[in-house]
């Protein structure tokens, strides 16, 4: 069975159809696969050519335009060069099916990806990437409540998802956040419109032993409008078109990307109550602080807690000692991110602390990793301070993980 012959198949399985046309890319280039799925490869020639008329580097765009030619001449088995008849197919359909059934997606509509679980208004916009779906969703934060505002198709690293280990070519699942950006001009070709570096690995990855570096977001070569699905060394890929739009709305430091395959996504509903049950962990423990019993207090630190200095023995008996020469403790959080890790009973907090007791005040901003633990209980096991996240407008560092 040709190419052109197996998509159809492919794309007869897949039930939505688009509603709305738009002028991205994508959207034309599905608009040309309906013409194919009603074989009305008059009407797909004709989208086709002129899709890639705007977009002549569109690499998918040009395979089904060549397979609906080849179709029309009866030439039925010639693969692509470089790439077997089996491989391609494999690759297409891939693509295909992601891209249509991304824009077709009813189980995003109106709701909210359960790992976004608390982001303060000082957190603009947050950054989802479904590696199952080769999607990244972009959002607003509207009044701590984000909203869904642009979503783009990605490829991730040859090799899949679930980075461990330096040069696996896997792109890491987990929460990071955007660390700086490295322009075109102080970068190879093959990384297109620039680069955003996430903070891979973070303490959880360091933790778990996790190797590599260099994981980016960033763009494509030259004469390329996207890579196939499995294409990059780690990294999230993207047109560069949609990269340049996506930075737009990236604040360094602060703005949070969340890697995952098959993530959840809810109604607004159990959303926030699932919001309002993560958050009364991490307030429960601020209580625990304050009421000055140190046991409570240290039930919520791990065996295996670790600041980068003190392991969980000596952290303890630093606190009971501290404890003995207070007589009031008052802690105040502000500007609180929970964000869950999307395949791992792991949370990360981020929060402005401001800190006073009889005898010592301190505001530092910190970064928390907590793991649901085998009792079921979640515990900390990484905590330490860092430098202030930017926001929409200043510059700082992130965690200290070199220290683990």
């Amino acid at each position: 069975m040709n190419l052109v012959y197996t998509l159809l198949v492919a794309i007869f399985l897949l039930s939505a159809s688009l509603a709305t046309a738009a002028p991205h890319p994508e959207v034309r280039l599905l608009d040309a696969i309906k013409e194919i799925q009603k074989l009305n490869l008059d009407g797909a020639e004709l989208k086709l050519q002129s899709l890639l008329a705007d977009v002549p580097d569109f690499k998918l765009a040009q395979l089904v335009y060549g397979d609906v030619l080849k179709s029309r001449a009866g030439n039925f088995d010639v693969p692509a060069a470089g790439i077997s008849e089996g491989l391609q197919k494999t690759l297409l359909l891939s693509e295909i099916k992601n891209r249509y059934q991304a824009l077709n997606d009813s189980a995003v509509e109106n709701k909210i990806p359960g790992v976004l679980t608390k982001l303060d208004s000082f957190y603009r916009h947050a950054i989802v990437v479904d590696l199952s779906k080769s999607r990244l969703y972009l959002f607003e934060n509207a009044n701590s409540n984000p909203k869904l505002i642009d979503n783009f198709f990605v490829s991730m690293g040859r090799s899949g998802a679930g980075k461990n280990t330096e040069g696996d070519l896997k792109t890491p699942l987990g929460v990071y956040f955007v660390q700086s950006y490295i322009s075109p001009d102080a970068l190879a070709d093959k990384y297109g419109a620039g680069a955003y570096p996430i903070n891979y690995p973070n303490a959880w990855d360091r933790l778990n032993g996790k190797t590599g570096h260099g994981i980016w977001l960033h763009g494509t070569r030259s004469g390329t409008y996207n890579r196939p699905t499995l294409a990059s060394e780690g990294c999230v890929v993207l047109p560069n078109d949609d990269l340049l739009r996506l930075g737009s709305f990236i604040d360094l430091k602060s703005t949070p990307v969340l890697i995952g395959e098959n993530i959840q996504w809810l109604a607004v509903e159990p959303w926030q109550k699932y919001k309002n049950d993560i958050s009364n962990i991490h307030d429960q423990w601020k209580a625990d602080w304050e009421s000055m019993n140190v046991d409570n207090y240290l039930s919520h630190y791990s065996a295996r807690f670790t600041n980068g200095k003190k392991d969980f023995s000596h952290w303890s008996d630093h606190k009971r000692r501290v404890a003995k020469h207070k007589t009031f403790v008052n802690v105040e959080l502000s500007n609180v991110s929970l964000l869950v890790h999307p395949n791992e009973d792991v949370m990360v907090a981020t929060f402005l602390q401001t800190y006073a007791s009889d005898n010592f005040s301190s505001k530092s901003w910190k970064r928390q990793y907590w793991n649901k633990e085998s009792d079921g209980q979640w515990r900390i096991v990484f905590e330490d301070k860092i430098s202030s996240p930017v926001g929409p407008a200043l510059a700082a560092g992130d965690v200290n993980i070199n220290k683990l």
